[in-house]
């Protein structure tokens, strides 16, 4: 190293252009950012949702997983029916996961949605859907959502 060039206190060359074209010290600016981030809800965990896309009914009753409900204020279940057949749906309550009681029934027409909403509350509750005609199944996306409220 030549004898003109002298060292700063951090070991830079302080002969040497400022790095990124500053020529000053930078401040920090209490600004808020170009894209804010986006601010987490107000009540966050208030809404739930549980997809089951594309089911095939079949000609027996079949049982979707379970929904355990002691937590929640609000819930119910939207099933569109995207078939060309319609399908027989069953709400269940139960207990305790295993054991279940049937609370409604009703026929979701083809190209339709019903929404289903238990009359009675247990704990657990889930769907269960057949076709309504034997050997002519039916595709549908149902849909659980809920609300806790706090």
């Amino acid at each position: 190293m030549s004898e003109s060039r002298k060292q700063g206190s951090k070991g830079r060359d302080e002969s040497l252009p400022p790095r990124c074209g500053r020529t000053r010290p930078t401040k920090k600016r209490n600004r808020p950012p170009a894209c804010p981030k986006p601010r987490p809800a107000a009540h966050k965990g208030v809404f739930s949702e549980r997809k089951f896309l594309n089911i095939v009914t079949t000609d027996e009753f079949v049982a979707l997983p379970s929904q355990d409900a002691s937590n929640k204020s609000v819930y119910s279940y939207a099933i569109v029916n995207d078939g060309e057949e319609p399908a027989v749906v069953k709400l269940e309550i139960g207990p305790n996961g295993i054991d279940y009681a049937t609370d409604m029934e009703g026929v979701v027409e083809n190209e339709s949605m019903g929404i289903v909403v238990p009359s009675r509350f247990l704990r657990y509750m889930r769907v269960a859907v057949k076709s309504q005609q034997p050997g002519k199944p039916t595709v549908l996306c149902i849909y659980f959502q809920a609300q806790n409220m706090k």
